[in-house]
């Protein structure tokens, strides 16, 4: 992982390839509109094996809904400015902890879209996206059934997870889950204390990851931020 977020994840090469003709790829333009089936060829792939979302068979409105779920406007927290981004598209899974990978039934997203903000040793990211083989709601419960490890690796980092961060039910979503980690061994001049909120609501799912000098701050922070993000995703019908 890098220290402000995570690449943008990658498949092999026919893989990609469905992926790229679905969701506009990493060249910084929007997914294709047209989804009334497959690309020609006839490219084949296990979408449980893959993680891949079906795209092809989902609602086309949710590419417009998923750039609707982004925070519109910089939030007024702790001097936030917007980071300028050569694309905004990107597809991630829901969350990594506990070393959880794309595929055998861990899905990433489709449609998806990213903002982040940053201040004095503060960065906000949010992801937005869609799922079309489960929910959203299951989505995140399958991250609440994960948090259990204590500790895990990714190729640079030892995380060692907090828990659970209790947060007041916010209206009008069908899943809700916060939950703090700490970069251990890593730089402390640098933000190493993470917190995720994850909310759910249909297909669409809304992630927001702060990372702060210390977990207090990115708590507060992200707690500040949850209602803005809720808001963003009930508003959409």
């Amino acid at each position: 992982m890098t220290r402000f977020g995570r690449p943008l994840l990658t498949a092999v090469a026919a893989v990609g390839l469905v992926l790229t003709a679905a969701c506009g790829g990493g060249s910084g333009t929007p997914p294709a509109a047209g989804r009334s089936g497959p690309p020609a060829g006839g490219y084949t792939f296990d979408p449980f094996a893959e993680g891949l979302q079906p795209v092809f068979d989902m609602d086309p409105e949710l590419e417009d809904q998923v750039g609707r779920v982004l925070i519109g406007s910089t939030p007024d927290v702790d001097g936030l400015k917007v980071v300028p981004q050569q694309s905004p598209y990107a597809d991630d899974v829901l969350s990594t902890v506990c070393g959880t990978r794309q595929g055998n039934g861990v899905y990433g997203t489709a449609f998806g879209q990213q903002r982040e903000w940053e201040a004095t040793d503060l960065r906000v990211m949010q992801l937005a996206g869609a799922w079309g083989v489960t929910s959203g709601a299951e989505a995140v419960e399958q991250v609440r059934g994960k948090l259990g490890c204590g500790t895990y690796r990714d190729r640079e980092d030892r995380y060692r997870v907090l828990g659970e961060t209790q947060l007041p039910r916010l209206p009008g979503l069908d899943g809700q889950l916060m939950y703090c980690e700490v970069i251990d061994g890593a730089d402390r001049s640098v933000p190493t204390h993470v917190c995720t909120l994850l909310l759910a609501r249909g297909a669409l799912v809304s992630r927001i990851r702060t990372l702060a000098l210390d977990t207090a701050t990115a708590e507060r922070v992200t707690k500040q931020l949850s209602a803005l993000a809720a808001r963003s995703l009930t508003a959409i019908s």
